[in-house]
């Protein structure tokens, strides 16, 4: 449901990056720390572009990466760096040899380099962009709450000691400022430090959920990756009347919709059988985009921008990926 969607985002990057096993962090992971190195220092001359492409050589691909060229070599020997053509030439002495090249203004650090071994020599495995990759539920490494869970066990890998615990007042803060938006009162300051019993700070929570001005808070991320605005933008930047659409989603969130009716809603509300008020009133999200009133405009070129605004705000929030470069360039 989407009341949880802010503690689901926080709970998905602790599971990306702080809920490995002990074990599997030594690994060296292709996605997060192998793949950055490649693309920043190798794919302009070994990449998916065929016309800048230098040796015939293709990084980008784990074929091209691992296939042998005529000379019985390989850029990438699973298991051995010693023989990867790749560590060969980021450790060359020659300049004629090395790679990136020192006319490329390129240069790996002494740790990138010994993460290319390292993940060489743990076997090469491949992988893709994390937009692609399934999520997977970890275990949870311990008892208790599994956000606390993966914290600890990170700051434990880390051999870093957790803050000590708040006092009440600032905890009645914190929690204020992130559900509302809102400092609280000086009543309701009043009211929690008086409150000693044990689950006072859940009936806190609990109240913060059930007010206003939770969805008010809620909508504000949304409002911002849906590219919410008052006005057209654009030279002239005239109002227009796009707050209804605002005002559900903060009703979206008030009430506690599921978020898979609080997505089809937004991108087809209208297209379901007999679709409500409510229902097409949520497809606004597909009119946030700027609006050119300018006099002499081509309609068509207009329809065209207005609408690659559209899929590309659509693929950033939902897909985990932006089309904007896709629009030049098909790879």
């Amino acid at each position: 449901m989407i009341r949880h969607l802010g503690a689901s985002l926080a709970a998905t990057l602790l599971l990306c990056g702080a809920s490995l096993p002990a074990a599997a962090a030594q690994d060296v992971d292709f996605d997060r720390a192998v793949l950055p190195i490649l693309s920043d220092n190798c794919f302009r001359c070994h990449g998916p572009d065929a016309k800048r492409r230098k040796a015939d050589l293709r990084l980008d691909e784990e074929e091209g990466a691992k296939k042998k060229n005529a000379d019985g070599v390989a850029a990438v020997v699973p298991g051995k760096s010693a023989e990867s053509e790749l560590v060969r030439r980021i450790l060359a002495d020659d300049p004629d040899d090395l790679m990136p090249p020192p006319k490329s203004d390129k240069k790996l650090s002494a740790a990138q380099k010994d993460t290319l071994k390292r993940w060489i020599d743990a076997g090469a495995k491949w992988g893709e962009h994390w937009a692609f990759q399934p999520l997977r539920k970890p275990p949870v490494p311990r008892a208790g709450n599994p956000i606390d869970a993966f914290i600890a066990a990170r700051l434990d890998r880390e051999k870093l000691r957790p803050a000590p615990e708040a006092d009440r007042a600032t905890l009645l803060r914190r929690a204020t400022l992130d559900l509302t938006g809102l400092p609280p009162t000086v009543e309701e300051a009043d009211a929690f430090l008086a409150d000693r019993s044990p689950d006072a700070y859940e009936k806190l929570v609990d109240r913060l959920l059930a007010s206003p001005r939770y969805g008010e808070r809620m909508a504000w991320d949304w409002m911002e990756v849906a590219r919410y605005a008052d006005s057209n933008g654009y030279q002239g930047d005239g109002e227009r009347t796009m707050w209804p659409w605002r005002d559900w989603v903060i009703r979206a969130f008030n009430e506690n919709l599921p978020y898979d009716k609080f997505t089809v809603w937004q991108l087809a509300g209208d297209l379901l059988p007999d679709a409500t008020i409510e229902q097409k009133l949520a497809t606004g999200f597909s009119r946030n985009h700027p609006i050119n009133g300018e006099g002499g405009r081509i309609s068509e070129e207009n329809r065209v921008e207005y609408v690659f605004d559209m899929t590309e705000t659509t693929g950033t929030v939902w897909l985990g990926l932006t089309f904007t470069c896709c629009r030049c360039h098909d790879h």
